[in-house]
This record gives C-alpha cells, structure tokens and sequence, in this order.
C-alpha cells in the first residue's frame, strides 16, 4: 500500500520542469527507507510530511479539520513566534528551534534534515572525481541573479541548477571541491556527501533565515556566517582555503543514524 507523503510541489505540480531537487528529495527518501511507493497527498489526507520547512503547513491543516494525526519525520519551521501541538507523531524534526516550536511533548525526537541522507540514497552508485573548484547553487529566486549569470564561465566554476533531477544535481554536487548556495538543501546534500559549504546571501527578504538557523542548530552550531553576492565577482582570484573556513558538522554521523532509526514503520 502507497505511503501517502505530503512535500511542497510548487511550480512542479504541473511542469516537471520547476521541481526544486530539495523538495522533491522527499519522496525519495521515503521510498528507500520504507520500502514502499510513495504518492502525494495534500496535507489533510497525508500519512507523512518529511523534507523542508513545510511544518507550519499543520497549523493550516486545521481549519480541514484532520481527520487523523500526522507522522513528522525531518520537517522543519520557517519563523520564529510559531507553535505547533503535540498532538502529531513527531519522529524527527530539523533543529532544535522547531523542536522549541512544539509545546507538550513527552519525549525528544531525532533532529536532523532528512537530505543529509542523499548520500544513502547514491548508494552503490560510482561516485564522480572531482571534475570543478566550486560548484554554485542559487535559490530559484537568485537563478537570474545577475552575480550569478556572471561567474557561469569561471573556469573551475559550475553552476548547478535546483530543477536537475535530483540525481543530476548530486552527482554534480560530488564533482566540486566547494559548494557555495543559497539554496539551504543545496548546503544539505554536500553535507550529507562531506563536501565543504558555505552559504550565500544574494536575496533579501525572500528566502528565511530562520530556517538555516533551525538546519544548524541540530549540530549544536550557530550559523556559518553567510557570504555575500560579491563574492561571486571575485572568484577567479580568491584562494579555496579561504572561502573554506573552519568547515565543521559535529556529529554529523550520529545525525543520520538517528534519522534512519527514528523514520516511523506505516
């Protein structure tokens, strides 16, 4: 029998050609882990929510009346002042400040995005050489960002479109020695392949920071400061090491074991 799986689809609904690769790792994910089918559901007759900042999604379930509790595996929030009941089954949240947003719960969830296991789904795949310094992931509100369209003939430089299919997207992903997004599932799956990130800021007010605080904060980490657009202008003389930093994800292991033991049993 079909999971049903509720993710945000967008503009993908209804042209495959708009399916943002972070979103659409959802079904994915819980399609390996389960061993089932998958199909969408909206959210008042879903089964399950997983990938992305898709939990306030519940406080809007509410005027449907749900007819029956949902399971909660890696969904995280997008703003602070939001509070969400216990009355769901929470096997996983995506930090600790979504964890703060749910009042009454009797026990703790595993925390973690569940796109840091992108590398479980790969599975025995050949992994690709490197083949790029840095790989760019714009938000698709930043794809048109003219700091963007600047660097796309760098050399050593690749941008990485978020409507790939998911497995193109990973496997350019593992092919860069850096990764510089504003996408947050951008930073996720190079995470999850331990490849160094950093965020970039090229939008204001579009894209929550909330969220990225939420992702980091399951490491036990404040956010890494986030680059600015202008470092896009200066990448073909900019030194790797540097705009590496001090790349850390503390207990990034334990994060995907947990995440794999707490995924429920429909």
């Amino acid at each position: 029998m079909a999971i049903k799986l509720y993710w945000c689809r967008g503009k993908g609904r209804s042209d495959p050609a708009q399916q943002n690769f972070g979103d659409y790792l959802s079904p994915l994910l819980v399609e390996m882990l389960s061993g089932q089918p998958v199909v969408y559901a909206p959210v008042h007759k879903a089964d399950l929510m997983a990938v992305g900042s898709i939990l306030p999604r519940v406080l809007k379930a509410r005027r449907f009346l749900l007819p029956r509790r949902l399971h909660i595996w890696g969904a995280g929030t997008d703003a602070p002042g939001l509070h969400f009941s216990a009355r769901h089954y929470y096997h996983a949240l995506r930090g600790e400040k979504s964890l703060e947003q749910v009042e009454g719960l009797r026990s703790r969830p595993a925390l973690g995005d569940p796109g840091l296991l992108a590398g479980e789904w790969w599975g025995g795949r050949p992994r690709p050489g490197k083949r790029h310094r840095i790989g760019i992931i714009p938000h698709y509100v930043d794809r048109q960002d003219p700091r963007v369209l600047a660097v796309a003939n760098v050399p050593g430089v690749m941008l990485i479109d978020v409507f790939w299919p998911v497995e193109e997207v990973l496997r350019a992903v593992q092919g860069c020695d850096l990764i510089l997004s504003s996408s947050m599932h951008g930073l996720i799956v190079a995470d999850a392949f331990g490849i160094p990130n950093r965020r970039l800021r090229l939008s204001s007010g579009q894209i929550s920071d909330f969220k990225f605080v939420d992702y980091y904060s399951a490491f036990a980490l404040a956010e890494p400061e986030p680059l600015s657009g202008q470092v896009l202008l200066e990448l073909a003389g900019m030194n790797l090491d540097e705009l590496i930093g001090a790349y850390q994800r503390p207990g990034l292991e334990s994060l995907q074991s947990g995440l794999v033991k707490a995924f429920p049993d429909l």
